[in-house]
């Protein structure tokens, strides 16, 4: 039995209930039989079932317009729907689910209209700890074990296997009231600014439309756009070449507001962003070498060298736990500096990138990047210290730069090569199509969406 679980082990169960391994769809009284004999002396006072409980309510997905909702139906069941919003507001049922207690005995059932002939497909209770509850049916195809684990009241992980083959599925969910739910993530209000390499010049959007609104031109830049972001002041921040500090940007009137940091002169820039910290975070290069350095994002004051020197780093981003990540385009590597530790590790397997560039959390926690060299989107699952790479996440570019998440859930990635900005699911990588083209696109490397 696995340590910290109660209940009964899975070769145990199959050895008290052969028809669990045996049927595709476990019966109500079959269920029964096998359940109640074991969990009736198992159960602690706080039991599967009562903890169960914390899912009556509406859980949205991160990053989509994707909700499951339950509701209390009896003492002994809980009724559940997994449903989507279209922009529009209309409702889309995707699957009928349903929790049981039968003498002791839980049951996760699933009706999927379009799938298995609309047929119910159960999963009986195996594990459980405090705030998780694992429910297996081997006979399905896919998936066979569905896990709930809560990581804290607010906070739901729905994960989905397979047959051991390492294909899974992973959603994070939140809790939401019913008026948050009526409020469907959308691009109406939002303005896009995307830098461009080639003409030098920072293009703005209407993000709904698709509609010029303007641009930033070469001359207030002093140089070659690389990367931008909206700071938490609602600014509009650009790094570019060979200017030697981070500019800043009135997004609602292009006006330019003066050279944002200070006590540190940058050595061709080229990717920015905000972290978590409260610190502003710049990439520069220099003669094939470089450095992550920071400004206070307040004051834009000189912090320090983050890194030290790194060979190309281009973009960043940070996990759960406060590591910083760095994509290193030279050496071909993604590198973990720890919160609060000093030093680095190469945390990417061996061979396995050939020019990272901007890189990002997925909403399941898996870290994506864009290989510039491969013209893709990489997956990589965080195991420990390390790095498990789990295949394309995309691809079809022909030279990938900036990528941003939208206001909507989605992920908009911008084509150098092609000259157009894609559009794509944030955590399955389909593509949805082109998003945005057009003559005022040239060579755009980096995006950033502004509320209005």
């Amino acid at each position: 039995m696995a340590a910290g679980r109660r209940g009964y082990g899975k070769q145990k169960i199959r050895e008290l209930c052969p028809k669990i391994s045996a049927m595709k769809t476990v019966s109500a009284w079959a269920t029964a039989l096998c359940f109640c004999f074991f969990f009736a002396a198992t159960l602690p006072a706080q039991g599967p079932w009562e903890g169960l409980q914390k899912l009556a309510g509406t859980w949205k997905r991160a990053g989509k317009s994707s909700f499951e909702k339950w509701e209390q139906a009896s003492p002994d069941a809980l009724l559940g729907e997994g449903y989507a919003l279209a922009p529009d507001g209309a409702k889309k049922t995707r699957e009928y689910l349903r929790l049981v207690r039968l003498e002791g005995g839980i049951v996760y059932q699933a009706t999927v209209p379009d799938q298995n002939d609309s047929a119910t497909i159960d999963f009986p209770l195996t594990f459980f700890t405090a705030d998780s509850w694992t429910f297996e049916n081997l006979e399905h195809d896919f998936p066979q074990t569905i896990e709930y684990w809560f990581q804290d009241d607010e906070t739901l992980r729905v994960t989905l296997s397979g047959n051991g083959d390492g294909q899974s599925m992973v959603w994070w969910f939140n809790r939401v009231t019913e008026e948050q739910v009526r409020i469907v993530p959308t691009l109406q209000g939002y303005d896009l600014f995307v830098s461009n390499g080639s003409s030098g010049t920072i293009e703005r959007f209407d993000a709904f439309t698709g509609q010029p609104r303007g641009s930033i031109g070469k001359a207030q830049l002093g140089g070659e756009p690389k990367d931008l972001a909206i700071g938490p002041d609602g600014m509009l921040y650009v790094v570019a070449q060979p200017a030697r500090h981070v500019l800043r940007f009135d997004p609602a009137t292009g006006a330019f507001l003066g050279n944002f940091t200070s006590g540190h002169d940058l050595n061709s820039p080229v990717k920015l962003s905000f972290g978590p910290d409260g610190f502003l975070y710049v990439s520069q290069w220099a003669d094939g070498q470089g450095s992550v350095v920071r400004f206070d994002a307040a004051t834009g004051r000189f912090d320090r060298d983050v890194t030290g020197p790194l060979a190309g780093p281009v973009g960043h981003a940070w996990d759960k736990a406060g590591n910083l990540y760095v994509a290193c385009h030279h050496s071909q590597e993604i590198r973990m500096f720890g919160a609060g530790r000093r030093g680095s590790e190469v945390v990417s397997p061996a061979g396995s990138l050939r020019g990272p560039s901007a890189l990002w959390f997925s909403p399941g926690g898996d870290l994506l990047v864009a290989d510039l060299d491969q013209i893709s989107i990489k997956r990589f699952r965080p195991e420990g210290t390390v790095l498990t790479y789990q295949g394309a996440f995309a691809d079809g570019f022909g030279l990938l730069e900036g990528v941003a998440s939208g206001p909507d859930g989605f992920l908009y990635a911008c084509d150098t090569r092609i000259n157009l900005v894609k559009k794509l699911e944030a955590d399955s990588g389909v593509s949805i199509g082109v998003y945005l083209e057009g003559s005022a696109l040239q060579g755009p490397n980096g995006l950033a969406f502004w509320k209005r």
